[in-house]
């Protein structure tokens, strides 16, 4: 193994922090401290009576499994579910560009670990390490990557200050920052010298690379790619899915909504919605919801009943497929099922719309061409969601009276679903190409090809 410095193209030196990054990091580090404690009682709760955390509290403490590889390691970090799934195409480019390299992937939530190891089985997948004391370090020592590649923006002071110290590149791909992001960095513009410790800067658009550059990012370390999730999305074909969930859902010619991606309170919502516009006429509709966080499942359940209808839970029933009550609503409790689900269905509403969170990918139903309907909260994908309403292949309403009437309508209207759909399909194809762009851009950072076939790494386990 060559070590993290090995064959770096000299045409790229690693930028300093100096005296604001002392400063900065003299008031990060009791900040963080704080955090901590105030969070502990919670960690500790979560550790006495939840199983999950125990598997991954080494791994987050730099405990990462050892670098075993004889060639380069590049890793690609992704918070949580949408950042890993975004990453795929780029992944699959990558190795088929450069077998030589070993990939490693991160991930910092439990859902973002679990799909990344569902997304990636012959990859080792770790969870990213708490950005406090050595721990970053620590991992960075036990992976030796040669370069690290952060998906949209995960900046973290003591892991780039680290990376730094071991001469290793950061790069963001897929960037994006948020306009909340934006005015807390702008506020704080004085003490951001992790900006500087990033190499490259790949943005999705042209606003996020202003907003950068508000913030003194020098401006030759910033370039527009595009959104990689237009690569992404198309990638797997869900013809089996919906083969297999398509008949079990709508025995009868039901129309199939699928409310995917739901936070609280979103779920009632949808119940209320078909209720409202099946008073309107008879009209069979079955209720499949995908909630965001799969551990709500339970409390979904109750609320179904609530609304005079019989929950399925979909860990119950993956195996056999037991035949539908014509009252019952899928319940899909188990994690990585969503597109499958989408596959199926007449009609897709995105969840984290119909309340103040930001909205939720979007693109995925829209890149299987189906009637996409969701709220008016969707800061998160302003840009996908400006794009789609300008070629009138979504339908965003204004709140959740709008919403039964817009859903009624396109449950009810096949001509306009296939239209929506067609059109959907249109849009993604017209704004891929972000990985070949993205690609080029860090081919700098990855080094030249080594001559024979690297040793692959070991796929870790969710011990650490």
């Amino acid at each position: 193994m060559g070590g993290p410095g090995t064959d770096r193209p000299s045409s790229l030196p690693l930028p300093r922090s100096g005296v604001r990054g002392w400063l900065t990091m003299g008031i990060y580090q009791p900040l963080f401290v704080l955090a901590f404690l105030l969070y502990s009682p919670v960690l500790v709760w979560r550790l006495l009576f939840d199983k999950r955390p125990r598997t991954s509290l080494r791994q987050r403490l730099g405990f990462v499994p050892r670098s075993e590889a004889s060639g380069p390691v590049v890793w690609i970090h992704g918070v949580s579910v949408g950042e890993v799934k975004a990453a795929s195409n780029f992944i699959a480019r990558l190795r088929r560009l450069r077998p030589d390299l070993q990939l490693l992937v991160s991930a910092t939530t439990p859902n973002g670990h679990i799909v990344a190891r569902q997304e990636y089985k012959d990859l080792p997948v770790v969870f990213y390490p708490l950005d406090f004391a050595n721990c970053p370090a620590r991992a960075l020592d036990r992976i030796q990557p040669r370069c690290v590649l952060l998906m949209e923006l995960e900046i973290w002071p003591n892991f780039l200050q680290a990376a730094r110290k071991r001469d290793i590149p950061v790069a963001v791909i897929n960037g994006r920052i948020s306009e909340r992001t934006f005015k807390g960095y702008r506020l704080a513009r004085g003490l951001l010298p992790q900006l500087d410790l990033i190499t490259k800067y790949c943005v999705q658009d042209r606003a996020y690379q202003k907003r950068l550059l508000d913030l003194g990012v020098d401006p030759a370390r910033v370039f527009v790619t595009g959104n990689m999730k237009y690569d992404s999305v198309v990638m797997a074909s869900f013809d089996d899915a919906r083969a297999r969930l398509r008949p079990w859902l709508a025995p009868a010619g039901e129309r199939v909504l699928v409310a995917g991606s739901t936070h609280h309170d979103e779920e009632a919502a949808v119940l209320a919605a078909v209720a409202t516009v099946q008073q309107a006429g008879p009209l069979p509709v079955r209720i499949v919801l995908v909630p965001r966080h799969p551990e709500r499942a339970p409390a979904i359940a109750e609320q179904v009943r609530a609304s005079g209808r019989r929950p399925v839970a979909w860990s119950e029933v993956a195996t056999s497929l037991a035949p539908l009550a014509a009252d019952a609503v899928v319940v899909v409790d188990t994690i990585g099922q969503l597109q499958r689900f989408y596959a199926a269905c007449d009609v897709a509403f995105v969840g984290g719309s119909l309340i103040p969170h930001g909205g939720q990918n979007m693109l995925e139903p829209a890149a299987q061409g189906l009637a996409t309907i969701f709220g008016p909260h969707t800061t998160n994908f302003r840009r996908d969601v400006e794009l789609l309403r300008t070629a009138e292949a979504v339908v965003q309403v204004a709140d959740r009276a709008e919403f039964a009437v817009e859903l009624g309508a396109l449950l009810r209207d096949p001509v306009r679903r296939q239209a929506l759909g067609d059109r959907a399909r249109a849009v993604i194809a017209d704004n891929q190409g972000a990985t070949e762009r993205t690609l080029d851009l860090v081919t700098d950072l990855l080094g030249p090809p080594a001559a024979a076939p690297a040793v692959v790494l070991p796929a870790a386990t969710a011990r650490g």
